[in-house]
């Protein structure tokens, strides 16, 4: 059986949208400043709040609203159809590896509220690429992870284009934002494979 390996944060889910908004209405109505949210972060801050102040945006915001991070339809949807045709699934992300980060606490709990299918979860890791063995296929959103993945395994590598990466290219890698691409990507690589064991 092929594994895929998938990132969560803005790869199924919008989660820098969902937290930037947040981030502008604490720093507005909470904080009562003006400042600039740097949306280069998963989790959108300023860099003009105190160590107290971005605590108190983790703690009451980050922390408490992660069950709520909109799902990407489509991503549900999917890898749904991914796991019917026999492909493990596996999702793998740096949440948790803060020590005021405990978003990771929720990821099962996240999957079963959309439905989505798993077969494992590995979370607290920056080096995604020593989890990739075995797998077929890596799936982020992260420029640096799909440059491990692809310097350091023999994985597949599909990134999920968002804003931060949409004028990075690489022909090594598939890039795409449609997750109905990113399957049928995959689908199609089995398909020839398929074709070429019974030639």
């Amino acid at each position: 059986m092929s594994k895929i390996a998938i990132d969560i944060d803005n790869t199924i889910c919008n989660t820098t949208e969902f937290y930037g908004k947040m981030a502008i209405e604490y720093d507005r109505e909470v904080l009562h400043k003006n400042n600039d949210i740097d949306f280069g972060k998963v989790m959108p801050r300023s860099s003009n709040w105190s160590q107290e102040e971005l605590l108190y945006f983790v703690e009451n915001y980050f922390n408490k609203e992660a069950l709520n991070i909109p799902i990407k339809e489509d991503a549900v949807t999917y890898i749904n159809k991914l796991k019917e045709l026999g492909y493990e699934i596996v999702f793998i992300t740096n949440r948790g590896i803060r020590e005021d980060d405990h978003t990771d606490l929720i990821v099962p709990s996240y999957l079963e509220k959309h439905h989505i299918p798993h077969d494992g979860i590995i979370t607290g890791t920056n080096d995604k690429y020593k989890y990739l063995d075995d797998a077929e296929y890596f799936i982020d959103d992260a420029i640096r992870n799909c440059e491990d993945a692809l310097e350091k395994t023999n994985t597949k590598v599909i990134m999920f284009e968002t804003d931060r990466t949409r004028d990075y290219n690489n022909d090594k890698m598939f890039k795409t934002s449609s997750w109905e691409e990113i399957f049928n990507y995959i689908t199609k690589g089995r398909q020839y494979k398929l074709i070429s064991e019974n030639l």
